[in-house]
């Protein structure tokens, strides 16, 4: 088995981080938005959720153990969430889109902040996420 040289190290430590920061800031906004603001999710900002909730926990872990091998199932999560998110905005901007997916008590046309909408954010949180995780470097074998 060949040795991690430090700088390797050091950098698959400062991108998980990174991308762990972002999984915490969109976790905690997500958060925010539902019980503080009581912006209520539709049924696509719950496949959302789904997606970038473990990834907070699974990043942290991460750099806890300075694990670069959590790279292929958080890179899982993380595009799985940019395309639900993907998915969402199509939904902004052509509503009916996906009416078998959101039927729920909540259209998923709803646009609580028209400026800059939340699955925008969620998307680029997904994508900053992806691209972090993209360039870890795996372990050599």
């Amino acid at each position: 088995m060949r040795a991690w040289s430090s700088s390797a190290l050091d950098r698959n430590l400062l991108l998980l981080a990174f991308a762990w920061l972002v999984a915490l800031v969109a976790t905690f906004g997500s958060l925010y938005y539902s019980e503080v603001r009581n912006f209520i999710p539709c049924t696509l900002c719950w496949y959302q959720r789904v997606a970038m909730y473990p990834l907070a926990f699974l990043l942290g872990i991460a750099i806890w153990r300075n694990d670069p091998q959590i790279r292929p199932y958080a890179l899982t999560l993380s595009l799985l969430g940019l395309f639900w998110s993907s998915y969402h905005l199509l939904e902004l901007w052509m509503p009916g889109l996906a009416p078998s997916v959101c039927k729920g008590p909540i259209p998923c046309n709803v646009e609580y902040m028209p400026g800059f909408p939340i699955p925008l954010q969620a998307a680029i949180a997904f994508l900053l996420i992806s691209a972090a995780l993209f360039l870890v470097r795996p372990a050599q074998r």
